[in-house]
């Protein structure tokens, strides 16, 4: 998941740092034997290019690595852009091309682990 992150960040370009993560959670409400990360960049500002241009950049990365994409436009004279993913080698991973702070949040599959056993051994 990391990995994916963090060329999905050079995908795009700019100077990103680790925001969160990764850092562990459980799966669900009574779910005690299932734990998943989640990891989180981000980059502060524009470099200067389009944000649609960087959307589109991501969506093509995000489709070379088996992750399903669909776009994310909110609403407003001026939107904000953005790309989802869910699928290939993580469950979800988002994209928000915000002229403030771009950011890419990942949540990896749930896998067997209880999250105060790994907190513990962090």
């Amino acid at each position: 998941m990391v990995d994916v992150v963090e060329r999905s960040a050079a995908a795009v370009g700019g100077n990103w740092k680790v925001y969160s993560g990764p850092s562990i959670e459980g799966c669900g409400d009574g779910v005690e034997d299932k734990a998943r990360y989640v990891y989180i960049m981000e980059r502060s500002g524009s470099t200067g290019d389009e944000p649609d241009d960087d959307v589109k950049a991501m969506a093509e990365f995000w489709d070379g690595e088996g992750i399903a994409t669909t776009a994310y436009k909110s609403g407003g004279a001026d939107p904000l852009l953005g790309m989802r993913g869910k699928g290939g080698p993580i469950l979800t991973i988002a994209f928000n091309a915000y002229p403030e702070r771009y950011s890419i949040t990942a949540v990896s599959r749930c896998a067997d682990g209880d999250v105060r056993d790994l907190l513990e051994d962090e």
